[in-house]
Order: structure tokens, then sequence, then C-alpha cells
């Protein structure tokens, strides 16, 4: 997934605050691109300057325009975020599926995220605009989010998505070894213990056993190590019964 592909657009920003902190946002999770629309404050903003710390080079790299129209030129899908459904022929999708697609993105497409402002968000002729549109998954009780915890929201998610997609697995090393071979391995280990003498004093023998399962399960053995461990028991086992002989 290439961030540099994504450009988050604010629309009719009215906190010089909430743009540092989208800076913030985006710098955490890697994105670089931040068009301002229509900004309601004086621009360049020392305030938001200061509220993006660590995120200054986005904020002094932002582009402004007059209309969303003008921002969205060279993008192939603009997906704009909105609070609630509108009575308007547009597809929605919530935020967990849209990411999904986002991280496909099998065509290396331009794309833009777009948030309306403070007050209002995105009105009905922005989303005109806009190919798509998507909400964030609140408590019934309150569905409006903050500008830049909705544009975290979102960074955070497209992020987690395409870092879980390309995660190598090690299927060999990794896989989980079947509760029946694991029982087995319990089983073994018990017996050869119990004939050796390790569960002193007998009364604590069950929470001995319980114990000792315990380690197990945290290890998270696969199939391979529990053979493994399997084979350690019985070649010790094996060997003490020739000391005895």
């Amino acid at each position: 997934m290439n961030f540099d592909k994504i450009a988050i657009v604010l629309v009719d920003t009215q906190l010089p605050e909430n743009i540092g902190l989208v800076a913030r946002s985006m710098y955490n999770f890697g994105f670089n691109d931040l068009r301002l629309v229509n900004p309601k404050i004086e621009w360049p903003s020392e305030k938001a300057l200061a509220v993006s710390v660590d995120a200054k080079s986005i904020i002094e790299k932002a582009k402004v325009y007059g209309t969303l129209r003008e921002s969205l030129k060279g993008v192939n899908l603009s997906i704009g975020y909105t609070a609630r459904q509108r009575d308007m022929s547009k597809q929605f999708s919530d935020n967990i599926a849209m990411v999904s697609e986002i991280n496909e993105n099998k065509y290396n497409e331009n794309i833009a995220i777009i948030f309306g402002g403070e007050s209002s968000g995105l009105t009905n002729e922005h989303l005109s605009l806009i190919t798509r549109c998507a909400t964030i998954d609140t408590h019934e009780n309150f569905s409006s989010l903050n500008l830049s915890h909705a544009v975290n929201v979102f960074c955070y998610s497209l992020f987690a998505e395409v870092f879980r997609s390309e995660k190598p697995i090690d299927k060999i090393s990794r896989s989980n070894g079947s509760q029946n071979d694991l029982m087995y391995f319990f089983d073994h280990l018990e017996k050869e213990l119990e004939l050796r003498g390790f569960f002193q004093p007998e009364e604590k023998m069950r929470k001995m056993k319980q114990n000792l399962r315990n380690i197990f399960h945290k290890a998270d053995l696969s199939d391979r190590e529990i053979a493994t461990l399997r084979g350690v028991v019985t070649v010790l086992a094996e060997y003490s019964k020739t000391r005895e002989i």
C-alpha cells in the first residue's frame, strides 16, 4: 500500500488546533499529503504549527484550495466521511469496509479522503462531487466525532489493515499444534514424571499438573514443537530405564 497516493482533505475547517492535530495523526501513521479547502482561519497558522509538534513538515507543505473541486484535480477516487447517511443516491460504507477496499487499491489510484468542517460537516453540494461516502460507527447516544478524532480513526484503521494484511506469517513454525497432540504430550509427560516421583506431595499432584499444562499452553506450541518435546521425554525416559538396568 502506497500511502503517498492518499490525500487527507479538510473542508471549511474552523480551528487551527484541529489542523495541527490532524497533521499529527497523519504523521503517526505514514500519511503526508494534507489539503485544505476554504479554511475559515488565517493561513499559514502558528497555532496549527505549534500543535502539530513533530508533524510540522506536513503543515508547511499543506496545499490550500478555494473549492473542493479544485482540490480533487488528479484524484481517481474520492471518499467523504460523514456522520450521517443523506437522502441522496450515494453509496455508503462503514469505515472498516472502506479501509479494506482502499487497501486493495489494485489500480494504484490517487485517493482523496475528505472531512467536513467542525460545525456542519460536508454539505450535500460537497457530497455531489465525491465518489463514495463512509461513516465511522459510534454509540447511538452521540454520533458526532471531533474532526481530528475522525481523521485519526481513519488513519489508524487503514494503517492497521495494511499491517495486518502485509505481515508475514511463518506457517511452518507458527501454525498452532492440534489440541489432541497437546493432550497426548501432557499424558506422556505426566506419566513419566509420576513414575519418577515428581508430583510430591501427592495431594498437590492435580494442581502441579495444571501448572505444567499452563506453561506449555502459554508457549503456543506448533505441531513440530510438540513432536520435538515428546521426543525429548521419550529419550529421557529410555535413558532413565537404561541406567536403572
